[in-house]
């Protein structure tokens, strides 16, 4: 499908990707046509390349990430960032309506040929969208879907009318008469309020009064302030909705000098806040701010997994919003029509935005116009870079790549490339665009959003499974029951009975499996196993952790998704140990720092001991209340009357061995390379494989019987 996307040098382009995958609660839309903001998205295309040369803590930022990551993981980040600026683009639009062609698990309200407007980050400018549920809403039969794209925005005015919770008859500014402003101007209309329209564009204040505003104020031609008194009379207006998009800080002050005492004053456009002071107090004035379409706005649960607000708590959610909106346009009392200078063919985008810049005085809103959508169309993941696939080369590892998000793009991928006897097949992504632009980076023979294409491929060999860690293990049991060679990032499965059906799975295939326990590859760890080789005692090991702090909102907190702190990366530590120690566990105790507060996501504060079945004790002392300044991960060992120190994977000091005190130092390789290096040459037949399913499951059974042991508060045993 074709995509209209905008690229680091801030040029629109037309991209060739693959459809969309359709993940449960989302259903596959055929465009019919997606709105083009002249505000919006004008304004991110052109601010797309600045922020990045702003930020001025990247430096701080670049110390840190070695110091956690590496070297290596740190400058492949940097390389893809600054060395490769056009291989980033950005999928334009967030407003469009269509026909439903597929519907995702768990979708029962929609049928297939169910004609929706949709909005929100994947309701772009392209051919085909995938949008979850609770931003797309029915097209009700007396509305086009030329108008019908309109709803997202219509969703904003909206919610910034209800935001200054405007009455019959109240005389309420609009400042900003461009889409939105123009929007909220006619819904304030239909709400019986008297619309006085403020701009600085004659056109835009005729376009506001054809279409119901009562009184309009061209604030290039007089003292918006003044005219504001002379039309509401000397109380002022009831309330200002400010939709302008200026960095000037002088709308919003203003609107304070506009409003009556007690008004309210609603920002919905992206304005400057330097608020001055004297009126807003004098007035005892209400500030609000509008977020977007209605409440469930960047609420993952609400819009990605469905889950509703009840309508006797919150009245009006953005789908609800959605859905008013089109009543109103299919009862007549909104006029979206006058508001549509032009209409394009996806392939003019280009041509669309440079028209769209050049007039904006008399272009309010632009739409692209897609082909008929049609119910039965099919759906293309596929997308074929190499003319066709490479034949089979004797000693050579066909590999696919699921999952290209940032770890996998600076880690897995330059390694996959790098290696002479391994041939790079595809790319998979839930997004197409980055699906695209990861196998072209990398000179994958094609792409797909959806895994099962690779599955299904005789071409290839061996897949690499980095996605999120809840996809983790079923992907595995898929892969090995098409008799594919896996390597999977840890976690290897977020429960025990995961990880039980995943090492049944590759048994049964008589595939190997290998998860990223990436650390037993380290340098350092490499030779500190060699010393602790000598060793016939029993040891005492801690492993300090210094993990740092997530937002709340971060994937790897929710329970569903990334399992959480100690699974999602607690796995590390426990394979780590029980690789230096060579026993197996057989006792787990857990201790718990009280959260500091009720409602702490990220409480990953423990001391988690385990006890080896040699009589060695091992100790993670996990932490997310430490400082970035001290090192991520310190090791110490003590046995037979030696003592040894990994600090961070650079330093390894031995004390009490011959020569000592010793010391070794590395650049803070974590074994990354050397890892998948290891898994293709056991594909290969080269190998042994070293880090097995059996380790995969043996980490798991340690994180979540840990936990177990932190929730009870007694000890729980391996048996």
């Amino acid at each position: 499908m074709r995509q209209v996307c905008v690229n680091e040098r801030r040029e629109i382009v037309v991209v060739e990707v693959p459809d969309p995958a359709v993940p449960p609660g989302y259903a596959l839309v055929r465009n019919a046509y997606s709105l083009i903001s002249s505000g919006t998205e004008l304004g991110t295309a052109q601010q797309q390349s600045s922020a990045l040369r702003q930020r001025v803590d990247l430096a701080r930022r670049f110390s840190a990430s070695v110091r956690r990551d590496g070297l290596s993981a740190t400058m492949g980040r940097v390389r893809k960032r600054f060395q490769q600026p056009n291989a980033t683009i950005r999928a334009r639009g967030y407003s469009c309506a269509g026909v439903v062609t597929q519907l995702g698990e768990g979708i029962e309200d929609l049928h297939v040929g169910d004609m929706v407007a949709c909005g929100g980050a994947s309701a772009n400018h392209a051919e085909v969208v995938a949008v979850p549920r609770n931003l797309m809403a029915r097209v009700p039969p007396e509305v086009s879907l030329r108008d019908a794209s309109f709803t997202t925005l219509g969703a904003i005015a909206m919610q910034g009318v209800r935001r200054a919770q405007v009455t019959f008859g109240e005389k309420v500014v609009v400042t900003g008469m461009g889409l939105v402003g123009q929007l909220v101007g006619q819904l304030l209309k239909v709400a019986g309020c008297q619309v006085i329209a403020v701009d600085l564009l004659d056109e835009r204040l005729k376009l506001a009064k054809e279409l119901g505003a009562t009184y309009a104020i061209n604030a290039a031609a007089e003292d918006p302030v003044a005219a504001a008194y002379r039309i509401a009379g000397d109380h002022g207006a009831d309330a200002v909705i400010v939709c302008a998009a200026t960095s000037s800080d002088v709308p919003v002050n203003q609107a304070f000098a506009m409003c009556r005492e007690r008004g309210r004053v609603v920002i919905v456009g992206d304005v400057g806040m330097g608020l001055e002071r004297t009126h807003f107090y004098n007035k005892e004035l209400d500030l609000l701010m509008s977020r977007s379409y209605g409440p469930g706005r960047y609420d993952a649960e609400y819009e990605e997994l469905g889950l509703d607000y009840p309508i006797g708590y919150v009245r009006w959610t953005e789908n609800r919003n959605m859905e008013e909106f089109l009543r109103l346009l299919s009862s007549g009392a909104m006029r979206v029509g006058p508001l549509v200078a032009g209409e394009y063919a996806i392939g003019d985008a280009t041509r669309a935005y440079a028209d769209l810049a050049q007039n904006q005085r008399a272009v309010v809103a632009t739409v692209f116009k897609y082909d008929s959508p049609t119910p039965d169309a099919k759906a293309t993941h596929v997308l074929r870079l190499r003319a066709a696939a490479e034949p089979k080369k004797s000693g050579v590892l066909r590999v696919a790549v699921i999952g290209a998000g940032s770890f996998a793009t600076a880690n897995h991928l330059p390694n996959l490339r790098s290696f002479p006897d391994c041939h790079l097949v595809a790319i998979v992504n839930s997004t197409g665009t980055k699906a695209k632009q990861i196998a072209q980076e990398f000179k994958a023979d094609y792409c797909t959003t959806d895994y099962q294409e690779v599955l299904a491929d005789p071409n290839v060999d061996a897949v690499v499974i980095a996605t999120r860690h809840n996809l983790h293990h079923q992907i595995a049991i898929e892969a090995a029951a098409k008799g594919k060679h896996i390597f999977v990032e840890k976690p290897m499965a977020l429960t025990e009975a995961e990880g039980q059906a995943v090492r049944q799975a590759v048994a049964e295939a008589g595939v190997l499996l290998s998860v990223g326990f990436n650390r037993r590859f380290a340098p350092l760890v490499v030779k500190l196993k060699g010393l602790l080789g000598e060793q016939q005692f029993p040891k005492t090991i801690t492993y300090r952790v210094n993990a740092g702090w997530l937002p709340p909102d971060h994937w790897l907190l929710d329970p569903a998704v990334g399992g959480g702190r100690i699974i999602g990366e607690g796995c590390h530590f426990f394979d780590l140990l029980y690789y230096l120690v060579g026993a197996e566990p057989v006792r787990i105790t857990t201790s718990q720092m009280r959260p500091l507060a009720s409602d702490q996501k990220d409480d990953a504060n423990m001391s988690i001991n385990l006890e080896f079945a040699d009589g060695s004790l091992g100790n993670v002392l996990y932490t997310v209340v430490g400082h970035t300044d001290l090192s991520k991960e310190r090791i110490e060992v003590y046995t037979g009357g030696k003592a040894f120190v990994l600090d961070d994977f650079t330093s390894l000091s031995a004390y009490g061995t011959k020569g000592s005190p010793a010391s070794w130092r590395d650049p803070g390789n974590k074994g990354v390379s050397s890892m998948l290096r290891h898994f293709c040459d056991a594909a290969l037949g080269k190998v042994e494989l070293q880090v097995t399913a059996k380790d995969g499951l043996r980490a798991t059974v340690c994180a979540v019987r840990g936990l177990e042991s932190a929730r009870t508060g007694s000890p729980v045993g391996f048996g």
